[in-house]
């Protein structure tokens, strides 16, 4: 695609977050299509997902219905046994177990969940799925990411994280919710991390997005960015990876 097409490209916060990593990554996963397979963790993480889904696109109100949802939903994949999938399947019975006591005092109406959204950003289009999204008894609209992990973000982490901003922008522009709230929920602790949205920051983050998109939409020189190599999935399938140092 040249940069004189009038049509760009369809951009999503995982295809930014991998060229802003390394470009190499990005042309790797979206380009050459290479994936990696299923490892307990994101199996567990996908369950996690798929059963609150379920559970909540359904009104469903009680532990068996979500302990149900799971059931339904659990990824029968990326196990090297069927010991070690049992011991898996068992700590996502716990973290919903928690999830699900934490969410009978929540006072807030859920208004989606897996919700997609997109909206045009010059010639390019955005596009994105949050896990849901909240409204207080004040009103206010509250955007939330799922994370099935323990390790917490800051408050300031929470309300500079690039995800959520996405997500944020995308609740205004794409389903017309303007939210004033947005939180990483980490099921497994039954505990969300909140963050007040500064709409502040709009401009600038369609500035980084459009910038983004035209410069992968030139189909420019994708450089590797060598200091990613050791948290890289790819790191030993891909030819531009540097070997970690003796």
């Amino acid at each position: 695609m040249s940069e004189s097409d009038p049509w760009g490209i369809e951009i999503n916060f995982s295809m930014l977050r991998a060229y802003l990593d390394c470009p190499w990554l990005y042309r790797l996963r979206y380009v050459d299509n290479l994936r990696t397979g299923p490892t307990p963790p994101s199996a567990l993480g996908q369950s996690i997902h798929g059963a609150l889904e379920t559970f909540h696109a359904a009104n469903g109100k009680d532990l068996e219905h979500l302990l149900d949802a799971y059931e339904e939903r659990w990824l029968h994949a990326g196990f090297s046994s069927p010991q070690e999938q049992l011991e898996w399947h068992r700590k996502g019975e716990e973290i919903l177990r928690v999830y699900w006591e934490s969410e009978s005092h929540n006072a807030n109406r859920i208004v989606c969940v897996e919700r997609e959204f997109a909206f045009t950003l010059g010639r390019h289009r955005v596009r994105g799925k949050i896990d849901r999204v909240d409204q207080r008894p004040d009103g206010a609209y509250e955007v939330i990411d799922y994370k099935t992990h323990r390790n917490f973000a800051t408050e300031e982490e929470t309300a500079a994280d690039l995800q959520l901003r996405i997500y944020a922008l995308g609740a205004r522009e794409g389903l017309a919710l303007a939210p004033s709230w947005m939180s990483f929920y980490y099921v497994a602790e039954g505990r969300k991390v909140t963050a007040p949205y500064d709409d502040a920051g709009e401009n600038e983050l369609r500035e980084r997005l459009q910038r983004s998109a035209d410069e992968l939409a030139a189909e420019g020189a994708l450089a590797p960015n060598t200091s990613f190599c050791p948290r890289c999935a790819f790191k030993t399938r891909c030819p531009k990876a540097v070997p970690p140092s003796p």
